[in-house]
């Protein structure tokens, strides 16, 4: 990320950009660690057989797949690029961070076996950049298993679809193996016939590519045992809440969810909001997590999102203190939202700074926009305005997604409609005048 704070009114917009994670080592990083309710960081090295004192750690015997779950913008990602630091400063674990949106992946049309090879691209590529010598006869069996599935794939596309496939003796194998693989990838960020035939084959050899996968793992466990390097293998899988369609977040995370069982590996995978209510099928397998919204009911949590605005905008670009308060209190200790207010007042402003009527205007059009709902949605909302259990439905799983209703916690008295939301005065009318 490039941007830097703004000091100047006509650098505010990008400087409020939200759809770029940060880790801890960036200028605008606040940490909220403690305002998160019951989410502990130290709740993963425990998991993961680390001593969050001393951050030494044993081997574990079973391999630990871990869901986080929580809404779009709260800093998930933020948190696991700030855990890959931490871990990778230990000799625990070789870590491999995998964004499947950032590396390019088509999120519109997207299927297990194209995340499952892009982990292989990851962790192949992880292992080349660290100059890690592998050792060969595993990586030579795999990679001609995989030579030999490209070229089934390359029998039944065009010419201008096919997948060049190197000879061995111009480049080493991991980089040989590494070029192979980053070109299956490019073609499964197409629509073209050449990816539906890459995930065929690969579907119809699910049991020999994760054979092979776990035989290279294991290989590399053992290598590093004898190297007194890493103690075992993590993979953190983040970006699936930017897949384009509730049902392919369902298909891979819930449906699929074998197939990541059988990858004989730890794994941490960030889980869609709307897919947190599915935690029972989950748990049968894994532990799940959630990263709640930062409590605002604590001054210092309030300190802390003054902390985190003024990092990125210049306190000078505020009229005044009760204006960040009201950004603040709106935000709702949601970061992303807190930031998408300020870049609306800064498009509202009539002058060139943010004053109360500027986010006035912000949070009108911000309620506007979040106030479209059927009469399902609204009946939703109103069970919770009068502090009623909620049970879980299309409707409201469908609400927490879109960012109408938020918690703080686990426990159902901890969530509540967006404040946002409740300055609609249209919708509030919807919600009392419909029967209970």
């Amino acid at each position: 990320m490039n941007a830097t704070k703004a000091t100047g009114f006509y650098e505010i917009q990008d400087a409020v950009a939200f759809n770029t994670p940060i880790d801890e080592t960036h200028e605008f990083y606040t940490d909220f660690s403690a305002f998160r309710n019951d989410f502990k960081e130290k709740k993963f090295y425990k998991i993961l057989n680390i001593n969050p004192n001393t951050k030494n750690c044993n081997p574990l015997k079973t391999h630990k797949k871990i869901f986080l779950s929580g809404y779009k913008g709260t800093g998930k990602t933020s948190e696991l690029l700030k855990l890959t630091n931490a871990i990778n400063a230990t000799q625990c674990y070789f870590t491999v961070f995998v964004d499947i949106a950032d590396e390019e992946l088509d999120t519109n049309n997207i299927e297990t076996v194209d995340v499952l090879i892009l982990m292989l691209e990851k962790l192949v590529n992880t292992l080349n950049q660290n100059n890690i010598e592998v050792g060969n006869e595993v990586l030579k069996s795999f990679y001609k298993w995989y030579e030999t599935r490209i070229t089934e794939v390359n029998e039944y596309v065009k010419a201008t679809g096919t997948i060049e496939v190197e000879t061995k003796a111009k480049i080493p194998l991991l980089p040989l193996f590494l070029t192979l693989i980053a070109k299956t990838k490019a073609q499964l960020q197409t629509s073209t016939d050449t990816k539906e035939k890459i995930r065929q084959v690969f579907n119809n050899k699910f049991s020999d590519f994760s054979i092979k996968f776990n035989e290279f793992i294991l290989s590399l466990k053992e290598q590093f045992h004898k190297e007194e390097k890493y103690k075992d293998i993590l993979f953190i899988l983040d970006g699936f809440e930017k897949i384009g369609s509730y049902e392919s977040q369902k298909k891979i995370l819930l449906d699929d969810a074998n197939k990541f069982v059988i990858i004989q590996s730890h794994i941490i995978i960030t889980l869609p909001i709307e897919l947190f209510c599915e935690k029972g099928r989950l748990n049968n397998f894994s532990t799940t997590l959630h990263f709640p919204l930062i409590d605002l009911k604590k001054k210092e949590a309030k300190n802390a999102l003054k902390e985190f605005i003024y990092k990125r905008v210049d306190a000078s670009l505020f009229k005044t203190l009760p204006t960040v308060n009201k950004i603040i209190k709106y935000g709702a200790g949601h970061p992303r939202q807190t930031l998408q207010i300020i870049n609306r007042a800064y498009i509202e402003a009539e002058n060139d700074i943010i004053d109360m009527q500027s986010v006035n205007s912000a949070l009108d059009i911000l309620s506007n926009e979040m106030s479209e709902l059927n009469e399902e949605e609204i009946r939703v909302l109103k069970k919770l305005k009068k502090n009623k259990t909620v049970a879980s439905s299309d409707e409201y799983v469908g609400l927490k997604a879109k960012n109408i209703i938020f918690d703080y916690g686990i426990n159902k008295e901890e969530e509540k409609i967006n404040p946002i939301v409740l300055l609609n005065k249209k919708l509030m009318k919807q919600i009392e005048a419909l029967d209970d």
